[in-house]
């Protein structure tokens, strides 16, 4: 027996920085539209990458935060803590812990991923001491015990690995790095790179073993005393901090009544649609084609996902002519100790006809895969950062790098005079011919690619195969059917939770970027007018941000609220969508 039914315009599962970005953004597209996030979360998006330095103190708890504090507030977006534990997509309806049920128009899955952590049979994974680095709960854990902590054992062989070392080693923690590969980051570094970064490393104080795995933990009265390696050793520690990647949580792609195409991610196309209609997935969940071999790969970066939720927002909305813009390929940097480090595209990855360009000194390290003159990967490493989006620009365009090779591979590009200069020279070619310049495309040689037929829903149950890049399968039963089914449940108007049902709540008392704006008209029932300051999704600068006085706190009060009627409209009035989903 289902609970009370509420429902929204447009519902996301999940307030990292993906789905709280396509919610903002589609705020600003569809100012009526009914919105909401469901969450496990207990509090505000906050920005990830930026845990490392609340790590060693730089940045406060408050300064974490991904947005201004209020933002769903002011932009009213609707917070629902709950646990989503399975999809009907056939109704258009969510089923939520506790037998409740939440309907959507449109669903944007952004779960996210989550630690891989240790083997589950691993002796000794259930000492106190042992964490596995993720969230801000686990950070917050982390700076608790270090006041104790004379030694750290840290297992993983990636960014975030090396990142938790030199934290560790800012603290004053005598570490043990241990890496089960041969060298550093090893699907995005050469041997040469890899040496470096591990040889920066030692040199400011970190014990790092190669080709070293961990056997088992060693604890005494229940807490972590040190561990034991697969070459049979012991080392004395009182913290294993556990940082061996993430995968994405695809949970809900295998509870959906409808088969949802997932593996490594559920299976996007250029518009972050899944297999089934009207649900879209962002973030680190979602998968998609690699420009560069046509495998469909997620992408766990921040930058990626804040312009995925931006895309996301604008084909929910109706506004299919601005989400054309492709996320190209992946980038990646970060500093150690005195070194930076940059990687764009896949500087291994060994295409047809391209060509290997390196250059090392003392402190500094290039590596260019190019083919013909364009740049394809590239791979950096020195006392000074390369302009990373600017690079990235020049791959994802196409550009010719023929007069700035050089520069790239020294270290010496200086990307706002060849910018400039691209602009000028654009517009001299303009004056003198008369014509509009081409930009030419680039072509990726492409790997094969395997073909998924994709079963189309059908209200008898009866598959129906939609040929890839063909026309979508319809009769005249192929609506589908929407939460108006299952009306009679309860209710389709908003109605408060039963309190059992946490709806989460910024707190108006709570300072904001936005003069503490506020719905001055409580007592009409209606919904308070939108802010005229529009919330960006490119985050601010942290210096400029106003510090609150405490974090959010978040509340099961939520105010009677009679919405107004939608102008996004109710999924049974919409126009059929074509239910391929290009591969």
């Amino acid at each position: 027996m289902h609970n009370t039914l509420e429902w929204a315009d447009i519902v996301i599962v999940g307030n990292g920085i993906a789905g709280l970005t396509t919610a903002v953004e589609a705020r600003r597209f569809a100012p009526d539209t009914r919105i909401a996030i469901i969450t496990e979360q207990c509090h505000p998006t906050i920005n990830t990458p930026a845990l490392k330095q609340f790590a060693i103190g730089r940045l406060t708890q408050e300064h974490l935060l991904a947005y201004p504090a209020g933002t769903e507030r002011t932009q009213r977006i609707r917070m629902v803590n709950a646990r989503v534990e399975e999809i009907n997509a056939q109704d258009k309806f969510l089923g939520l812990r506790g037998g409740y049920t939440f309907g959507y128009g449109s669903l944007i899955i952004a779960t996210g991923s989550r630690p891989n952590g240790l083997p589950a049979h691993l002796p000794g994974r259930e000492f106190d001491g042992v964490l596995t680095l993720h969230r801000l709960q686990d950070y917050l854990d982390l700076l608790r015990r270090l006041d104790g902590v004379e030694s750290a054992v840290v297992i993983g062989g990636g960014a975030h690995a090396i990142e938790t070392v030199m934290s560790l080693l800012h603290h004053g923690v005598e570490v043990s790095w241990l890496i089960r590969g041969k060298s550093f980051l090893s699907h995005m570094l050469d041997h040469t790179a890899s040496e470096m970064i591990l040889e920066n490393t030692r040199n400011a104080g970190a014990k790092i073993a190669l080709k070293t795995e961990l056997s088992g933990i060693v604890g005494r009265v229940g807490s972590v005393v040190g561990v034991i390696t697969n070459h049979d050793k012991m080392i004395p520690c009182q913290l294993v901090l556990v940082c061996t990647g993430t995968s994405p949580v695809t949970t809900l792609a295998e509870h959906c009544t409808s088969p949802m195409m997932h593996g490594s991610g559920i299976y996007v196309d250029d518009q972050f649609r899944t297999s089934v209609r009207d649900i879209y997935a962002v973030g680190d969940v979602a998968a998609r084609k690699d420009p560069q071999t046509g495998i469909y790969e997620t992408r766990a970066q921040w930058y990626s996902a804040v312009l995925q939720g931006r895309s996301a927002a604008a084909v929910v909305t109706g506004h299919h002519e601005l989400a054309t813009q492709s996320m190209g390929v992946p980038w990646h940097a970060t500093h150690v100790a005195d070194l930076y480090m940059l990687t764009v595209g896949n500087p291994l990855r060994m295409l047809e006809g391209a060509t290997i360009v390196t250059d090392r000194s003392k402190k500094k390290y290039c590596r260019m895969t190019v083919i013909g003159d364009r740049l394809v990967g590239y791979l950096s490493i020195g006392t000074a950062q390369p302009d990373s989006l600017a690079i990235k620009s020049i791959i994802d365009e196409g550009l010719s790098i023929r007069r700035i090779k050089k520069a790239l591979l020294k270290g010496e590009f200086d990307a706002r005079k060849y910018f400039s200069q691209r602009r000028s020279q654009a517009a001299l070619d303009m004056v003198t011919s008369g014509k509009i310049p081409v930009v030419k495309p680039i072509y990726y040689p492409m790997a094969p690619v395997r073909s998924f037929p994709v079963v189309a829903h059908h209200p008898s149950h009866a598959p129906i195969i939609a040929a890839q890049y063909g026309p979508a399968v319809h009769s005249s039963t192929t609506s589908v059917s929407t939460v108006s089914a299952i009306a009679n449940m309860k209710t389709l108007h908003a109605e408060t939770f039963d309190t059992s049902l946490v709806v989460l709540s910024s707190l108006a008392d709570q300072p904001t970027m936005h003069d503490l704006e506020r719905d001055t008209r409580p007592s009409t029932g209606n919904i308070a007018v939108p802010s005229r300051k529009d919330i960006e999704s490119m985050l601010l600068p942290l210096p400029s941000r106003t510090v609150t006085r405490s974090l959010w706190s978040y509340s099961d009060k939520t105010p009677a609220v009679k919405a107004r009627k939608s102008s996004f409209p109710p999924p049974e009035q919409r126009q059929s969508e074509k239910t391929n989903f290009l591969l």
